[in-house]
C-alpha cells in the first residue's frame, strides 16, 4: 500500500511504517505547504492509496469527491505519541476501503496505545471511526 504522512507528522513515521507499507513523506514529494485540497488530489492523482495526517477538521474542509485516496487521521501530532499509535495505524491501515475516510479513537490512556486492538467500526455522517480498545476491555 502507498502511504502518504502529512508534514504535520513526524517524519520518523515513514521508518516506523516501513516493511509493512511504502510510505512517503509530504516533504518527499516536493509538496510542503501545497494546501490540503491541492494536496489530496496531487497524492490522488500520484497513485496514492491513503494518506496519513493528524489534521482532525480535514473531513469538514475538504472535498474527498471524485478522489480514490482514502485518509487516516491519527490521534495525535506528537512524536512519541505519534509512534505510540502506530499498531493501532497499522491496523487501520488492513481495514481501510479505497476512498474511506477513517478517525482512529484510541482514549486518553496513552501509556496503553502500543497495546490497543481495534474494537469496532463506526459510520459517521463525514466518515468512519475506528475505535480501539486495550484487549481484555469491553
Amino acid at each position: 500500500m502507498r502511504v502518504l504522512i502529512d508534514e504535520c507528522l513526524p517524519r520518523q513515521l515513514k521508518g516506523w511504517l516501513a516493511g509493512v507499507h511504502d510510505a512517503v513523506t509530504v516533504q518527499e514529494m516536493g509538496w510542503a505547504n501545497v494546501k490540503n485540497g491541492k494536496l489530496l488530489r496531487a497524492a490522488n492523482d500520484a497513485g496514492f492509496d491513503v494518506f496519513v495526517t493528524g489534521d482532525k477538521n480535514m473531513y469538514y474542509q475538504q472535498n474527498f469527491d471524485g478522489l480514490n485516496l482514502s485518509a487516516v487521521v491519527v490521534p495525535s501530532n506528537r512524536k512519541l505519541l505519534v509512534q505510540k499509535s502506530v499498531p493501532a495505524l497499522l491496523q487501520s491501515l488492513c481495514h481501510i476501503q479505497p476512498g474511506q475516510k477513517v478517525v482512529m479513537t484510541l482514549g486518553s490512556d496513552t501509556d496503553a496505545w502500543e497495546s490497543m486492538q481495534l474494537h469496532a467500526i463506526e459510520l459517521e455522517v463525514q466518515h468512519t471511526t475506528h475505535v480501539f480498545k486495550s484487549p481484555g476491555t469491553q
